[in-house]
C-alpha cells in the first residue's frame, strides 16, 4: 500500500496521523517542483494529492481514501454528526488552500472582490460554527474527524492564515493535541 502526498499538505497529514499504527508506504512529494509533477501527473490524472495505490487499485481523495480504508480496516463508525463535521472541516480547509494558493501565486487576496470576499465570509463562518462544536463538547475523541480538525487548525496555523485568536476553543484543541507523538512526527514545519 503506497499513500502518496507531500509533507506538508493537510489532507495528506490526516491520513498519515489515522494510518499511524498501519503498515503503509509514504511517498513524499513536492508537488510545486518538476519531478514531484510529473509524478504526480504519471499516478493521478486528477494531479491531486493524496492518493493511495493498493494492489492495481488506485483512491483518489482524502476522504475517498479514509472511506476505503476504514471499510477494509474496519476501525471508525461515523454516524451522520460526524461525516457532516467533516463536510465542514474540508470546507473550510478547502477555501483556506483556495486563498493560500492564490496568494503564493501573488494575487491580493485581500482585495475588496466578490470572490475573496465569498471565501472570507466561507471561513469565517464555518471556523466559528468549528469553534461552538468543540465548546460544545464535540471532537472528544481522538477519531478520524477530530484528526481532521487538528491538521486543519495546524496547517492555518503553519501558513499564517489565521492565528485563531478569535476562536480559543480551537486554539485549545489544537493545542492540546501538539504533543501526540505521530502529531510531531507529521508536523510539516519539519519538513519545509
Amino acid at each position: 500500500m503506497k499513500l502518496y502526498g507531500s509533507l506538508t499538505s493537510p489532507y495528506v497529514r490526516r491520513l498519515r496521523i489515522w494510518l499511524e499504527h498501519t503498515d503503509y508506504e509514504f511517498v513524499a512529494l513536492d508537488i510545486f517542483s518538476t519531478e514531484g509533477r510529473k509524478t504526480l501527473e504519471a499516478v493521478s490524472p486528477a494531479r491531486k494529492i493524496p492518493l493511495l495505490k493498493l494492489g492495481k487499485d488506485t483512491v483518489y481523495d482524502s476522504r475517498m481514501i479514509f472511506n476505503y480504508l476504514n471499510k477494509k480496516l474496519q476501525r471508525e463508525t461515523l454516524d451522520l454528526d460526524d461525516e457532516n463535521a467533516l463536510t465542514l472541516i474540508d470546507e473550510a480547509n478547502q477555501a483556506f488552500v483556495h486563498l493560500f494558493l492564490l496568494s503564493k501565486s501573488g494575487i491580493d487576496v485581500q482585495q475588496d472582490a466578490l470572490y475573496f470576499n465569498l471565501q472570507r465570509e466561507r471561513i469565517s463562518n464555518l471556523m466559528l460554527h468549528l469553534e461552538g462544536m468543540v465548546a460544545a463538547g464535540h471532537f472528544k475523541q481522538w477519531n478520524y474527524p477530530a484528526i481532521c480538525l487538528y491538521c486543519l487548525l495546524d496547517w492555518v496555523d503553519f501558513r499564517e492564515l489565521d492565528q485563531l485568536d478569535s476562536t480559543p476553543a480551537l486554539k485549545d484543541f489544537r493545542d492540546h493535541h501538539l504533543s501526540h507523538e505521530y502529531v510531531k512526527k507529521t508536523d510539516p514545519r519539519l519538513n519545509t
